[in-house]
């Protein structure tokens, strides 16, 4: 099967990297001193078992030339949707006109719960998987990932509820390749729970300029991630989403099996002075809990202690 890898950051490397291990063709799209270095360079994945390198792999800037896909995997900040949703149809396979169940197969891996729906209006609903990647990845240098912690899994479903054979080939591959995978019963649900862990230790991490462990073992930080799960599990519920009533305890279990260490991509981003995801997580909270007549103070505090640093990373990117 091919499979390309729209954004290979740390994530995408490194679940690229597992699938052209196993024997997979794997394509990865990349840019600036990344591409450099995988075109150069091969790509090195580093876990606390050891050390893997690709001496070899395919790294393009230009999806155009890639051609049809069996499988891809979007794993692009969320704010970078936009300028790679018109180029997804080159990555279509050819025959879809005949039967749309044979299509290529777009599998969103973004941390907020807005990505599925916005790939879907461009490739079909049918042909959208929305995917929540579990794991903490960092990039040492261009070319080298290093896989902090927690078991790397990818857990993901086709958004219009329907199990087709190639989520299933899916499985069948990426378990065959040492990933750890499941097929959501509701896909929706699983979503909303990554989003409660990631914006609630994004946010609150970034603004306190701390460590998830830091944040999650001080009394005070730790009834803010509580309270601000708390906010986006009921924006996800006044939404329709069939979030259970401990939700939020069974979100901050996880959040405690998180290493002590590690940090958010967004945390990453926005001490780097680089644009983040803030608006797609945080914002969004924000955003959807207006839409649904849902106040979310602590959110709306959080999202307007960092909105001015990001604000200036986008300018500067812009200029």
């Amino acid at each position: 099967m091919k499979f390309v890898m729209v954004g290979s950051g740390a994530v995408g490397s490194y679940f690229g990297a597992r699938l052209q291990k196993s024997g997979q063709e794997v394509v990865f799209v990349a840019r600036g001193k990344q591409l450099a270095a995988l075109r150069e360079h091969g790509l090195t994945i580093r876990t606390p078992g050891g050390e893997t390198h690709l001496p070899s792999v395919s790294a393009t800037d230009d999806i155009a030339s890639i051609g049809q896909a069996d499988f891809v995997l979007i794993s692009v900040k969320t704010w970078q949707l936009d300028d790679i949703l018109p180029k997804l149809d080159s990555l279509r396979s050819k025959d879809r006109s005949k039967d749309r169940s044979k299509d290529t197969r777009f599998l969103t891996l973004q941390n907020g719960v807005e990505a599925p729906d916005i790939v879907a209006n461009v490739v079909g609903i049918e042909q959208t998987l929305g995917g929540l990647v579990r794991g903490f990845f960092e990039i040492d240098a261009p070319g080298i990932v290093r896989h902090v912690g927690i078991t790397p899994t990818i857990n993901f479903g086709q958004i219009d509820g329907q199990r087709s054979p190639q989520a299933e080939t899916l499985l069948k591959i990426l378990t065959a390749a040492g990933i750890q995978s499941e097929i959501a019963a509701d896909i929706e649900v699983a979503l909303w729970e990554k989003f409660m862990v990631v914006t609630a230790t994004g946010g609150v991490s970034t603004v306190a300029r701390s460590t998830i462990g830091e944040v999650r073992d001080y009394a005070p930080t730790r009834q803010t991630l509580r309270d601000v799960m708390g906010e986006i599990a009921a924006v996800g519920k006044a939404r329709g989403v069939k979030l259970s009533e401990d939700v939020v305890e069974r979100v901050m279990k996880f959040a405690d099996n998180i290493p002590h260490a590690a940090t958010t991509s967004m945390y990453r981003d926005i001490v780097s002075g680089l644009p983040s995801e803030l608006d797609a997580q945080t914002g969004a909270v924000v955003r959807l809990g207006k839409e649904a007549s849902v106040a979310t103070p602590i959110n709306q505090f959080i999202y307007d202690s960092l909105i001015l640093q990001e604000m200036r990373a986008l300018t500067r990117k812009s200029l």
